[in-house]
């Protein structure tokens, strides 16, 4: 071809596009979400897009923001899909076994939260809902105080634009449709067809006609469905007037669009749009191409419960297992319908066995499957459905089986929308040699037991490593399923245990966040020997839920994890707790006069309830009683001193609160900067037992005061009274207390 002849070429393709760029029928923005880092599926952010059917172009455009600006860059991850959630795996985390993760139509783009934006363009967009989700690609395990540090929130935006068809030429199967087509300056003319639903393949014939030159070239232009480009067919040659476009495992029930363009010349040209299809396709007589056998769509059984759908066949209003008779000389289809928002948020599981004894003594038997969604398979003799991909099933009866059964399966997570394949084929094969050649089956046929269902993560479970929760997301009421991993095991279904915890290590956590708690027992016996009860108490109330909630939390295997009661409710009483000994220790170091003191510690409780119940993390909390306990004990101090006369208290004291001080400080330095998930359970031990050990330096020593209680003894009612006088009967008694 020459290069006069390519950049004509280009030309076209510059003009195809064009013809694309119609007038904008709608603009939809969405409003900010927020973006976490991403550790599990939970992290994602999702948002769904409808679009509706017959749009010629729909561009995506996402941004990315970060408040305030003095917060670091990040790159944010968007990943964009049709028909389902997108499965994504950032961490690269192992699934499990038999896992189908083929999705088509999926795109990722990366975008800076500095209000950089990105967009997509999808030309023809499948009619449909369209899921994006965001989030940050890494992950952070530092562990801060709330309020301590910057908070840097991250958000994404979105906005979808359609725009609507160019003007097209409807074709009906099997008519033959007459088009004028000018030469390449012209703008050539779209034709669009509806795919049937049991479509196997679909052939687009082109004849040019009356052309003006001595060749004609044209040129067909469609979108690639799986991988959503744009595909030029050329037919150059000069004694060629026919140009033919063929899809195989064409999108069912879809219209596909199809751009014919001369490159040279005026002509007319003959447009005849042929499938076949699976429910017209017959056994050829010599059976050197399988045919298909259509088998009517599975029905839907709803148990109670999100993802609890088993696809059946009813008779009478009776459930009956799925038993198909296969032959060797077919290939069998059973669709079944994955709908939209009830079952995209779930795991498709799929499972085809039969038993050993129907197969015959002397051969072997293979069942061999793939599943499809809006797609059936290209049934020629030369089709693998065994070939070793991850969207097949292959069942062997010389494998071994559990009570004579032999079975296999596959899994679709976040399985799209729309009409699924299951695709099936008898192989039979000699057993009494090693020969891989296929042979005629003795018995014909073979049963088969199909069993499909959706349900939640991985059969419902989560490799018993985690546990499988349902969540909601968006005001688009995105409902999905994920495994919430525990003691370091991660994945789809907990199945990644390379940063698994060891029994060992986990034992060592529960064992040090909890015994660290009995550092509160000297801090107990020194209240109790000063006479300061309540502070005792409370020390005491602190050390119980402080055990009792660590032994609650923490990532561990439900063999190292004991909750006495409520997970809530220990962990109210262990901010509670915590908070309070903070109180009254401070207040037991101002010396408030005892007609006082009651009641301020008292006030302290009262209003830390009701900030650890709207948000035991904030820092206000710890911040608050710190803040007004430390003023108290300033004032105190300042006013004894004036009426003293001398330093309160004296510089000895100071001295024995000195380790008490550093005990604290050391406590709240690594509570607050040094905390990560990895060292969690050596910084945090190490904190109570800082904490508790401070209390024992700044308690202050027993409380000294003079009672004075006076006796008097009215004259009129004593005899002495009356002799001695009311004066010298006044008694003055001391107790030093």
């Amino acid at each position: 071809m020459t290069a006069n002849r390519i950049c004509l070429e280009n030309v076209v393709l510059l003009i195809v596009l064009q013809t694309l760029g119609g007038l904008t029928e709608a603009l939809i923005w969405r409003a900010e979400q927020g973006i976490s880092y991403y550790s599990n599926y939970v992290s994602i952010s999702p948002i769904r897009f409808s679009v509706p059917a017959d749009r010629g172009e729909a561009v995506w455009r996402f941004r990315a923001s970060k408040s305030p600006n003095s917060c670091d860059v990040k790159t944010v991850s968007i990943f964009l899909q049709y028909g389902s959630l997108p499965v994504v795996n950032p961490l690269n985390e192992k699934f499990p076994e038999k896992f189908y993760l083929g999705r088509s139509h999926l795109v990722h783009l990366n975008v800076s939260s500095n209000n950089v934006s990105a967009s997509h363009t999808q030309l023809f967009p499948q009619p449909g809902d369209w899921y994006a989700l965001a989030f940050i690609p890494e992950s952070n395990d530092q562990i801060t105080q709330k309020g301590l540090t910057v908070s840097c929130k991250y958000k994404f935006s979105a906005s979808l634009e359609m725009k609507e068809l160019p003007p097209y030429d409807h074709l009906n199967i099997n008519q033959v449709s007459d088009l004028k087509l000018t030469g390449p300056l012209g703008h050539g003319v779209w034709v669009g067809f509806k795919v049937p639903a049991t479509a196997l393949t679909v052939q687009l014939d082109a004849t040019v006609t009356n052309c003006s030159l001595d060749s004609c070239y044209l040129q067909l232009a469609n979108l690639d469905d799986e991988t959503g480009q744009l595909m030029i067919t050329n037919c150059s040659n000069a004694n060629k007037r026919n140009c033919s476009l063929n899809l195989s495992s064409p999108l069912l029930g879809f219209k596909h669009f199809v751009h014919l363009q001369l490159l040279s010349g005026n002509a007319s040209v003959e447009v005849n749009f042929t499938a076949e299809e699976c429910s017209e396709a017959k056994e050829p007589a010599d059976n050197s191409t399988f045919y298909c056998e259509l088998q009517p769509s599975l029905d839907r059984f709803q148990k109670p419960g999100d993802f609890s759908t088993n696809f059946v066949r009813l008779y009478n209003d009776t459930v009956q297992q799925n038993e198909f008779l296969l032959s060797n000389t077919s290939t069998t289809v059973v669709p079944f319908s994955v709908e939209r928002m009830t079952d995209i948020g779930g795991t498709l599981g799929v499972k085809v066995s039969f038993k050993k004894s129907d197969v015959a003594e002397d051969q072997n038997v293979r069942v061999c499957g793939q599943v499809k969604v809006n797609r059936l398979p290209l049934l020629t003799d030369d089709l693998d459905l065994c070939a070793n991909v991850t969207n097949s099933l292959r069942v062997n009866s010389s494998s071994e089986g559990e009570d004579g059964i032999v079975s296999s399966n596959v899994y679709v997570p976040y399985p799209e929308e729309g009409m699924w394949q299951l695709a099936l084929r008898l192989e039979c094969y000699n057993a009494t040699n090693s020969s891989s050649a296929i042979v005629e089956c003795v018995n014909g046929t073979q049963n088969v037991t199909v069993a499909v269902n959706i349900d939640s993560c991985v059969d419902g479970e989560c490799n018993g490593q985690g546990e499988c929760r349902e969540y909601i997301r968006s005001s688009d009421f995105i409902v999905f399923s994920s495994c919430v991993c525990t003691a370091g095991w991660r994945g789809y279904g907990c199945t990644d245990g390379r940063e698994a915890y060891s029994g060992s290590s986990q034992l060592t956590e529960v064992l040090l966040l909890t015994i660290s708690n009995l550092f509160f027992m000297p801090a107990i016996f020194v209240a109790l020997h000063r006479r300061y009860y309540i502070e005792a108490m409370v020390y005491f109330y602190n050390m119980f839920f402080s055990t009792f909630y660590h032994a609650c939390d923490g990532d561990r295997i439900d063999k190292y994890v004991y909750c006495m009661t409520k997970y809530s409710v220990l962990a109210t009483g262990d901010f509670l707790a915590s908070t309070c000994s903070l109180w009254v220790t401070l207040i037991a170091m101002a010396q408030i006069p005892i007609d006082f003191s009651s009641a301020i510690q008292m006030a302290g409780p009262l209003a830390l309830i009701m900030g650890v119940l709207l948000d035991r993390h904030s820092l206000w909390v710890i911040a608050v009683p710190t803040g007004v306990g430390l003023l108290l004990v300033i004032v105190s101090w300042t006013k004894r001193c004036c009426s003293n006369k001398r330093c309160f208290p004296d510089k000895r004291r100071y001295l024995w609160m000195l380790p008490g001080v550093l005990f604290a400080v050391a406590g709240a330095v690594m509570f607050a900067f040094f905390e990560t998930a990895k060292n969690y359970k050596y910084i945090h031990s190490a904190w109570h037992v800082c904490l508790s050990l401070c209390i024992i330096f700044l308690l202050p020593p027993r409380r000294k005061e003079k009672v004075v209680m006076s006796v008097n003894f009215d004259d009129t009612e004593s005899t002495e009274g009356l002799v001695l006088g009311p004066n010298n009967y006044t008694r003055r008694m001391n107790f030093e207390l």
